[in-house]
């Protein structure tokens, strides 16, 4: 290539309108790489790449962009699309192929095929890789499907450098082999990928990791089992400092109240000394204003000592928070949802739900089971997990089943526009307001945030109250059921669903493509769809 790198950012900052500053002084460059970018949500990372791409103006700094660059939106496909090729962006182009083709082309149609005279060739052999029948009709797409022809259009454009936003939002098992492979080939031709991702699979097949830290970025030299474990280690040593920093400061308080008795036991002799009249007359009359002097100084030093520990220890504390690291790893309170270990949790008698595979399915879960629902998007298990839940009837069977919670990919059981507490009052009136809030304290949510509208939390927030307030009612559920909990979560939230998770002592029920996700749940089996209907997997 000319040039060796596609775009650099330098000194660049991105400020709101209200003028709140969202980075600055940023300084990166991407090249023939494959490059993740993290962040906690609403740490604005999808506005960095739209200003990398160039569809938004940095407030400052300068940005080169001697390469192409695409740009793939969260949600990118139009709306009202009417062809496949429309959805994928790649109408004009190959509009303007088949005019030319035809002898009717049009004055601008060359520029529009640009170099991509092989643009049909290459559009309908990643149709066929992906499975998409190109006769499909936009509105019979899945959310899966119509991310993957967005992503399809990206593949076969001419960019240097594509900028991914959330990629793996929607996709299943097959789809995101899919992406994985186009990614790869897309490296291996010597261009450039901006992966704006909290996937984990999808992170570990980066070569280098930017994170979205304190208005900056901080750089990491690998994927994700990377990333993880320099963060391991940075916490534990931000936590180390903060023990050594809490510890001085004792030490330091013991240091100046000895100093301070010390002092006031001097004084005291002093004045016993003045009494008994045994000092000459003008050492006697100077004692008081020695004693105010050194009084007064003390005071001051010790105050400014005084001050310095805390700034340690609030230099510390910000250090260890920058990590999200504040407390033990969310967990449920202590419930009593036991369920031995031959009870039934979930029996199913010749079911077929309404959505799925036809052909019936006869299964029994006992005990503490941890189940997983998988399957390709459209499969029907959304379906199956409300079926199972009593939420809709079968078509035919019959479903029995522990007194149970369901939670949807939309939390609709928690109100946006109420608090987190006031949402637990309501349901768990067996529990005083101070219990309630030792639970959501235990399950990381402060007092700083269970008083706001749940409408303004963060996706890991929200999943954690909604959990809550669905283990809390009466009565307690004793099986979970959960439809792709960890969609829309940043990485923090999905760790923090994982360990509050883990601490649930009742029956699981999930519905998840996240592979990663599930291998943390330490489940018991699996429903996996087939042609041939659901088949009862035991656990890896």
């Amino acid at each position: 290539m000319a040039h060796p790198y596609f775009a650099a950012l330098h000194g660049v900052d991105i400020t709101l309108p209200d003028g709140r500053i969202l980075f600055h002084d940023l300084h990166a460059t991407f090249d023939a790489a494959t490059v993740g970018l993290i962040g906690p949500n609403g740490s604005d990372k999808s506005t960095l790449g739209r200003v990398l791409a160039g569809l938004q103006a940095p407030s400052a700094g300068r940005i080169e962009r001697p390469g192409r660059i695409g740009h793939v939106e969260q949600l990118a496909a139009p709306a009202q699309a009417r062809t496949l090729a429309e959805v994928a962006g790649l109408a004009a182009p190959l509009d303007a192929l088949r005019r030319l083709a035809a002898g009717e082309a049009r004055a601008d149609d060359v520029d529009l095929v640009g170099e991509g005279w092989d643009l049909d060739a290459r559009w309908q052999a990643l149709l066929d890789d992906a499975g998409i029948p190109s006769d499909r009709l936009p509105g019979a797409l899945s959310g899966g499907q119509r991310t993957l022809l967005a992503l399809i259009g990206a593949f076969c454009s001419d960019a240097d450098l594509l900028v991914l936003d959330e990629p793996g939002n929607h996709l299943d098992r097959a789809n995101r082999a899919f992406l994985l492979e186009r990614m790869r080939a897309w490296r291996q031709s010597g261009r450039g990928l901006l992966l704006v991702s909290h996937d984990r699979e999808l992170l570990e097949h980066v070569e280098r990791t930017l994170e979205v830290h304190a208005r900056g970025l901080r750089h990491y030299g690998g994927g994700w089992s990377l990333v993880a474990a320099q963060r391991d280690t940075e916490r534990a040593a931000a936590g180390a400092r903060l023990e050594r920093a809490r510890t001085e400061r004792r030490q330091g308080e013991a240091r100046l109240r000895d100093q301070a008795e010390r002092a006031a036991h001097k004084a005291a002799r002093g004045a016993r000394a003045k009494a008994d009249g045994g000092l000459p007359k003008i050492v006697l009359n100077a004692l008081p204003q020695r004693a105010e002097r050194t009084d007064g100084a003390r005071a001051a030093r010790h105050a400014r000592e005084r001050q310095a520990l805390r700034a340690d220890v609030g230099a510390a504390f910000a250090a260890f928070a920058a990590f999200g690291a504040l407390g033990q790893a969310p967990v449920f309170p202590q419930l009593d949802v036991a369920i031995p270990p031959g009870q039934t949790a979930l029996a199913c008698d010749g079911l077929v739900a309404r959505h799925g595979p036809r052909q019936a399915l006869s299964w029994r879960a006992t005990g503490a089971a941890r189940i997983a629902i998988t399957g390709p998007n459209g499969c029907g298990k959304s379906t199956l997990l409300r079926t199972l839940a009593g939420d809709i009837a079968p078509r035919c069977g019959s479903v029995h089943a522990l007194p149970g919670a369901l939670l949807d990919q939309d939390l609709a059981l928690l109100a946006p526009d109420r608090s987190l507490l006031d949402q637990l009052r309501a349901v768990a009136t067996a529990h005083d307001e101070g219990r309630l809030r030792q639970m959501l304290a235990r399950a990381g949510l402060g007092s700083d945030r269970i008083g706001r509208p749940a409408a303004h939390l963060s996706g890991g927030e929200r999943m954690r109250g909604a959990l809550l307030r669905a283990v809390l009612r009466t009565p307690a559920p004793r099986l979970l059921m959960l439809d792709e909990p960890t969609n829309h979560l940043d990485l923090g939230g999905v760790e923090a669903l994982e360990a509050m998770l883990g601490s649930w002592p009742g029956a699981l029920v999930v519905v998840s493509h996240d592979a990663r996700f599930l291998e943390k749940l330490g489940l018991t089996g699996r429903l996996a769809w087939t042609a041939d209907g659901w088949h009862v997997d035991a656990a890896p």
